[in-house]
């Protein structure tokens, strides 16, 4: 972790000796050996980030590290802020300044070789317990000879709900046309288990000549693992086998695969680098030869071989997790274990087993076991390790003390601190990072990639020149590896892309956990009775460490009104905070917020500033925001805020910025944000009005300067400029809102259509007249522009246009309150790239969907067509929709589900809500 935060600073600090060199006056030479001394420090945590877990004191150097990085970026930056603001002064001004400036480079540089000093001396600590500076390359070789542990100790009996996946994988092993066959999934969920399953399979037996099995995760040896599969294909010349020569042993093991069907398994392989020492001994064509592989590692399986047969191991349902359990809850029941308590038990264990039957518990078993088994989430070895608790503890015992037992007496946190401890060191920082939300939350990916780069976790040159790979584009490349390896789940949007993520619980409990023991994060839980925790899980006990905690999350919960709110006092003491994320539970308050204020005078460090669902209605974003000048991510994202301060316009280090508030709310906006020339992602509020700083000043907001800007959301064109358009060059994905009713100026489309975007991927509008007849003419000028991928549409609409003049890139459309009198599938199901359609308020009859029409389709939703009574599907239309929504189609209902598919849900009903289905 302490080498993530160290190359991230090296690189700040790079960056700033050339962006910024003409401010760092009298310090540049400091600055410069500051940077080689972190540099040369990076080359020992290598090897520290290994040895960490079994030292606590170069754990505690490692922390120390870094917070040095913290505070030589934090001391740097600071003074290019303090110095660079001066320039350009008149001349009397001039010489003062000069003079203070000469001052504050003499104590800057005091507090650079403090640092410095500091840093040598914990770099001779950590030589003397044997640390000593790795490259790259013996670094990669440290983690594929670190032991790991497989784990397959589930036994026989303990086997449940893979039935299906054996005679899948039997099958593909004896008959299909795979050379390589992958079983992938996180650790503890039963691989290693199924493939021994596989690999002993009576139909496996009698159909291979030669079987092998090595495990790779014990202390890596190329050698030994050859040895150990060619001993075994060829038993009867072991001797011979020793001692060949590297070499040979390639050789041999290749030809003897070539020549004898053979089945070999290479259990738990995790790098691409231990294939790469082995791959010359596997022929990949030509052989009747099989390789069953096992990883975390999704990528690693491609990587064998891009066209392997893929097997992703799922967790236990609930009714399968419960079989397991009580299997191992109740051990005396398992007469072939021989743990059996006396004659009559054993009668009644034959029993039970002959008739297939467990015995059954108590209802308050069955409520503490559904709860345990939640904490659990379906992976069989924390099902396994939870029964065995349960056999030898009471059920009420083990549900008080859970996250004890999970943290301390059990072996599934060394499972997935193995996941953990392998990710490279920049992957690291990012996975703890999402502990960040509150559990069992869905963490929206855009927003938390845009918290990543925001927080340094993405090097400034993982980006092309060209701009054809952006640092989005390599954040989400960040997260695509967390979710190959297991770590991380996801959920998709229509269009297939990620949306959402989450941590699976156990996951979430052991990155809390080292959260917690790196400084990493501070949660702090404010309520009435004073609560502060990291999480549910009673494992996030605070380290003891003289470093400083960088992050903080804050649940705000609310207490009765007029209370000074417990907890804010001793939150106003970390200064030094980088990401400041308020989390809002229960009705928002104003006292609450004003209470809260002065924490914003403290964090002058903060990179990071999450303020949703925060009520401000009596008040504006305090003045006081404007001092951040730091800050490079801040959210209001469904806050009431009436104003922002005209001192925004000091925050010139944003990237990303969130400013859409309650929609009931008018917020009042200065003119400043031109100034923020490093913005990337933008999000207007859908209802402002730009203030005037001088009478007769500019009435529109002015963004032509945000050349760098990326995403544009919510552009008004009553609000804004479209000429400003034309300057946003780096621009790729643009929403126009409008919904203020008045005529739409349809010169906007032909402006947008003249502008020349090199990279502009998507545009999407969102235009309400809720009194207004949409014309065939002007309906057409909309939709001919070229980009538009998302078109809302409130209003009456008199005509469609035809065919031709409707976008086929479009892929999502949205027509409420449209007064539709004529069917209008026939021109709607051409459009091939259509995925999401919704209509409302119509007057046809009947509506036909003809074969072949709507070949994207995949969610459709009707309502308040009152009149129609005909629904026509033929046979290859909408191939791929997967739900169907119809409300107030009274005529219809009963109709649908014989000539809809079965496998299409279907939502209706009067007092059914589509709000989810209108998500703009």
């Amino acid at each position: 972790m302490a080498e993530s935060v160290v190359s991230s600073v090296v690189q700040t600090i790079g960056k700033l000796l050339v962006d910024e060199a003409k401010f760092l006056w009298g310090v540049k030479g400091k600055v410069e050996d500051l940077q080689k001394e972190l540099n040369l420090i990076q080359c020992l945590l290598r090897d520290a980030d290994a040895k960490q877990e079994e030292n606590q004191t170069v754990r505690e150097c490692i922390l120390q590290l870094r917070d040095i990085a913290y505070d030589a970026e934090d001391v740097i930056e600071q003074y290019i802020f303090r110095v660079a603001p001066k320039k350009g002064q008149n001349i009397i001004k001039a010489f003062f300044m000069a003079k203070c400036t000469c001052v504050r480079a003499h104590v800057v540089g005091t507090e650079i070789e403090g640092l410095k000093s500091r840093i040598s001396d914990i770099g001779d600590k950590m030589q003397k317990y044997g640390i000593r500076p790795l490259d790259e390359d013996e670094r990669k070789c440290a983690r594929v000879l670190t032991p790991r542990q497989t784990y397959a100790h589930f036994e026989e009996e303990d086997f449940v709900g893979r039935e299906d996946g054996i005679e899948v994988l039997v099958k593909e092993l004896k008959d299909g046309k795979h050379r390589v066959v992958a079983l992938w999934g996180m650790g503890g969920v039963g691989k290693t288990t199924l493939a021994k399953k596989v690999f002993n399979h009576d139909k496996l037996k009698n159909h291979f000549k030669g079987f092998a099995w090595a495990c790779i995760s014990q202390e890596y040896h190329t050698r030994d693992i050859l040895e150990r599969i060619l001993v075994k294909l060829i038993p009867d010349q072991r001797e011979r086998v020793t001692k060949m020569r590297n070499e040979e042993l390639l050789e041999t093991l290749y030809k003897t695969q070539k020549e004898k069907k053979c089945i070999v398994v290479l259990d738990d392989i995790w790098t691409k680098e231990v294939w790469d020492s082995l791959r010359a001994a596997f022929p990949v064509k030509d052989t009747r030869s099989k390789l069953l592989i096992t990883t975390r590692n999704k990528e690693v399986a491609e990587y064998i071989n891009a066209h392997c047969f893929l097997h992703e191991l799922q967790c236990l349902s609930l009714k399968e997790s419960w079989v397991l359990l009580k299997k191992r809850a109740f051990p005396e029941m398992k007469v072939g274990r021989g743990i059996v308590a006396g004659q009559a038990v054993e009668g009644i264990a034959r029993q039970s087993e002959m008739e297939g039957q467990i015995p059954e518990i108590t209802e308050d078993m069955k409520k503490l076991g559904d709860e345990l088994l939640k904490k659990c989430e379906g992976l069989p070895l924390a099902i396994i390790v939870l029964g065995g608790l349960l056999a030898v503890n009471k059920w009420e015992t083990v549900h008080r003390n859970i996250n004890l037992y999970f943290r301390d007496k059990i072996d599934v946190f060394d499972v997935l601190a193995f996941s953990y401890n392998d990710l490279p060191w920049n992957l690291k920082p990012c996975l703890l990072y999402l502990v960040s939300f509150p559990e069992d939350l869905e963490i929206p990916v855009k927003r938390v990639l845009r918290m990543w780069i925001a927080e340094g976790f993405v090097p400034f040159d993982s980006s092309d020149e060209e701009g054809e790979t952006t640092m989005e584009d390599v954040a989400e490349q960040y997260l695509m590896e967390l979710v190959k390896r297991g770590l991380v789940q996801v959920r998709l949007n229509l269009i297939g892309n990620i949306k959402t993520c989450r941590l699976p619980n156990l996951m979430r409990d052991l990155c809390v956990f080292k959260a917690r023991q790196e400084k990493f994060l501070s949660f702090h839980n404010i309520q009435q009775d004073n609560e502060r925790e990291g999480s549910s899980s009673s494992m996030a006990i605070e380290v003891e460490s003289t470093c400083k905690t960088r992050r903080l999350s804050l649940y705000v919960r609310e207490i009765g009104e007029g209370k000074v709110t417990p907890g804010v006092e001793q939150i106003r003491t970390m200064p030094h905070i980088r990401t400041l994320m308020f989390f809002q539970f229960g009705k928002s308050t104003q006292w609450m917020w004003e209470q809260f204020q002065p924490i914003f005078v403290n964090y002058k460090f903060l990179r990071v500033l999450k303020l949703e669902h925060i009520s401000m209605e009596r008040g504006n974003l305090p003045e006081s925001v404007g001092d951040l000048v730091h800050l490079r991510f801040l959210s209001l994202a469904k806050s009431e805020c009436k104003g922002l301060p005209q001192s925004m316009g000091n925050l010139v280090c944003m990237e990303f910025l969130d400013l859409v508030m309650n929609k009931r709310t008018t917020v009042f906006m200065p003119n400043v944000l031109w100034k923020m020339r490093r913005l990337r992602y933008l999000r207007l509020p859908r209802n402002f009005d730009v203030e005037e700083k001088f009478p007769g000043g500019q009435k529109k907001l002015q963004l032509s300067t945000l050349k760098n800007l990326w995403t544009l959301r919510n552009f008004s064109t009553k609000k804004c400029d479209v000429n400003d358009l034309g300057k946003l060059i780096d621009l790729r994905k643009l929403s126009v809102f409008d919904d203020s009713d008045d005529p739409i100026e349809l010169e906007i489309f032909s402006q947008l259509a003249e502008l020349n975007w090199k990279h502009l991927r998507s545009s999407s509008f969102y235009v309400k007249r809720s009194e207004h007849l949409w014309t065939e003419d002007e309906l057409s000028k909309m939709l001919n522009y070229g980009h538009i991928c998302k078109l809302f549409l409130w209003g009456s609409i008199m005509k469609l246009p035809r065919h031709k003049g409707l976008p086929q890139q479009l892929r999502k459309l949205v027509l409420l309150n449209s007064d539709l009198k004529e069917d209008p599938m026939p021109i709607l199901e051409k459009l091939e790239n259509l995925i999401f359609l919704m209509l409302s308020v119509g007057y046809c009859k009947e509506m036909v969907f003809s074969a072949g029409g709507f070949p994207q389709l995949k969610y459709l939703n009707l309502s308040e067509f009152f009149e129609l009574e005909e629904w026509r599907v033929a046979e290859g239309a909408m191939p791929h929709l997967s739900r169907l929504g119809i409300y107030f189609c009274p005529n219809v209902r009963k109709k649908l589900r014989s000539v809809v598919p079965s496998h299409v849900s279907i939502y209706r009903g009067e007092h059914e809500s589509h709000a989810e289905f209108a998500k703009w």
